[in-house]
């Protein structure tokens, strides 16, 4: 994109266009490079957005609770900015399940701004561009951030780096509850919220209040669980005060810093990462030479192949230690 272009994006973005938002987003995903040159308009702004994240596994109606949730907000005023990220599709590499079906009565809300993600298979079920989108929320001036997550189970972890509060959705009939312990789920919650209460709900509620129970937490925070009906709006209300009471407790005993420090820690790995992925793919093993190690062993051994995968990573190894 030319500069001009650029300019002209950002001083329409400063005048609440959402037409700049859109746009400004598709750069950071598409040239993630340009985000330091995107972000020096912004120093001077002051403003900090709360930021909600919204997990759980595939099914729990994490969409449509988001939805709910949003449509509260927006009721009583206040500026709301989503981020869902879906799985990819494998055919198109874009978002699979378009979130935006679900919450289409609330899209064209002139407060609210939406946009639907595809992990693209980054670990963790977080896109690499939600860090950026949601510095772009809070310099837009969004009152609130909901990050809604692929919903991946047991690598569900980014998350905690990237929010202040975190939700963690489940439904009645799933086994949720003994799944969330095996997955240690359990740790990073700070809301748990049995959703679709009309099936019932109320024996995962008390299983969750026992392991909470039995739980130490550093923080001096004892996680609440609420129950919803997300399509009726049914304990929305009760979710959403569960939230504040989260958020009053995060800024008055000052761990807003602590996860604004670590937020910004997750962002300086996941640049260093990407940087070296990037050159060990660029630089010591390509696309080209991976097709031609497995059209060889196609032609001879899938053993062959096993070695020649192990010889090549021993040569990656080795040239990374030489710091070539």
């Amino acid at each position: 994109m030319k500069n001009y272009d650029l300019e002209t994006l950002i001083s329409k973005f400063k005048e609440k266009d959402k037409i700049a938002l859109a746009k400004l987003i598709t750069i950071l995903e598409n040239e993630p490079d340009k985000a330091s040159k995107i972000f020096s308009h912004f120093e001077e702004v002051k403003h900090d957005s709360y930021i909600v994240g919204i997990t759980g596994s595939p099914g729990v109606g994490k969409s449509t609770l988001t939805g709910a949730i949003s449509q509260k907000l927006l009721d009583d005023g206040k500026y709301v900015g989503i981020i869902s990220v879906d799985p990819t599709s494998p055919f198109s590499g874009g978002a699979f399940l378009g979130d935006r079906v679900r919450m289409t009565n609330i899209t064209l809300h002139p407060n609210l701004f939406m946009r639907s993600l595809a992990s693209r298979g980054y670990k963790g079920g977080i896109s690499r561009a939600v860090f950026d989108i949601s510095m772009l929320y809070e310099a837009f001036g969004m009152d609130l951030i909901i990050i809604e997550t692929v919903g991946v189970g047991q690598a569900e972890f980014d998350i905690y780096n990237l929010a202040y509060t975190i939700v963690v959705v489940l439904v009645p009939g799933y086994g949720d509850a003994i799944q969330m312990q095996k997955a240690g789920i359990i740790e990073i919650g700070d809301i748990y919220d049995v959703n679709k209460k009309d099936l019932g709900g109320e024996d995962i509620a008390v299983h969750i209040e026992m392991m909470l129970d039995d739980t130490t937490f550093s923080s001096g925070w004892r996680p609440p669980v609420s129950m919803t009906d997300a399509i009726t709006g049914e304990g929305v209300d009760d979710l959403i005060q569960n939230i504040w009471d989260h958020m009053e407790h995060v800024e008055l005993s000052d761990l807003i810093k602590e996860k604004k420090k670590n937020r910004f820690k997750y962002k300086i790995k996941e640049l260093i990462y990407s940087k070296v992925e990037e050159l060990i793919s660029k630089s010591l093993i390509n696309e080209e030479e991976i097709n031609n190690i497995i059209e060889n062993a196609l032609n001879n051994s899938k053993f062959k192949l096993y070695q020649d995968i192990h010889k090549k990573f021993e040569e990656v190894n080795f040239a990374i230690k030489k710091g070539k």
